[in-house]
């Protein structure tokens, strides 16, 4: 293990002997850190923590901090983040604020500098937050979903997989799979790029366009809409983005831009 003389190891913590820890970086509490991690200078972790074998922490990133919420009286809660992630620099995740809960980042996860992860989000696999991106608590987000910078989500809020969300923009519904999302956190289309760039044949890309315009670009009731899909839906993907509205959703679906 090669950890700098100025770093601070709590006696609790388990770290892997393959990990790197540079200048100033503090390490308190009941923390797991696996193989071949590297820490650079002052990074802090804190709390029931697990950083998964092969991730990267650049300067300044804060993990498993106590939660920012005022209810929150010093339980023990966690925060797991998997493998193969990079945090850039500052970026901040906080365990959970409910007894025995936890915050939960997938594996190989890119966050940019300055994004926050609040508590009791869970993020899924191969997740992108490009530079201040704001998650709210309890926000969940598929795989392979991409935030533009600056992005905030309301507390809440689920977001499907290989959704595309515009920079700056303000998520405050539910986002079905595979959606393009503008600045006003309303559905413009697909994420036809990263549908592409997923495998998705030219059949199942026909079966999402058709999903897509029977949920949002006919003028009917969104229930209405949802119950038609459940009659039309004739792919796995398809089948995904009903399965999706058609589960309770504290915050409602977000609807179709206006443009």
């Amino acid at each position: 293990m090669k950890i700098h003389p100025t770093a601070i190891i709590d006696p609790k913590a388990e770290v892997d002997d393959s990990v790197e820890i540079g200048p100033y970086c503090v390490i308190e509490g009941h923390v797991r850190i696996g193989a071949g991690c590297r820490l650079y200078h002052n990074v802090f972790l804190t709390g029931w923590t697990e950083i998964g074998e092969a991730c990267v922490l650049h300067p300044g990133v804060i993990v498993g901090h106590e939660p920012q919420d005022t209810g929150y009286t010093g339980e023990r809660t966690y925060c797991r983040v998997g493998a193969n992630c990079v945090l850039r620099e500052y970026v901040t995740i906080h365990r959970g604020t409910i007894p025995e809960s936890e915050t939960a980042v997938g594996e190989g996860c890119f966050l940019l500098s300055g994004s926050h992860v609040a508590h009791n989000c869970r993020i899924g696999d191969r997740v992108t937050l490009i530079n201040n991106v704001m998650l709210a608590g309890h926000v969940e987000v598929g795989d392979d979903a991409v935030f533009g910078g600056g992005a905030g989500v309301h507390q809440f809020v689920h977001v499907g997989s290989r959704v595309m969300v515009h920079g700056n923009a303000r998520v405050s519904q539910d986002i079905p799979p595979y959606a393009m999302v503008d600045a006003d956190g309303k559905v413009v289309g697909l994420n036809k790029v990263g549908l592409r760039r997923a495998g998705m044949t030219p059949e199942e890309m026909l079966s999402l366009r058709q999903a897509y315009r029977t949920l949002f670009f006919r003028h009917e009731p969104f229930a209405d809409a949802v119950a038609r899909l459940a009659c039309e839906a004739d792919s796995e993907p398809a089948k995904r983005i009903l399965a999706f509205v058609q589960r309770d959703s504290q915050r409602g679906f977000a609807g179709r831009a206006r443009s």
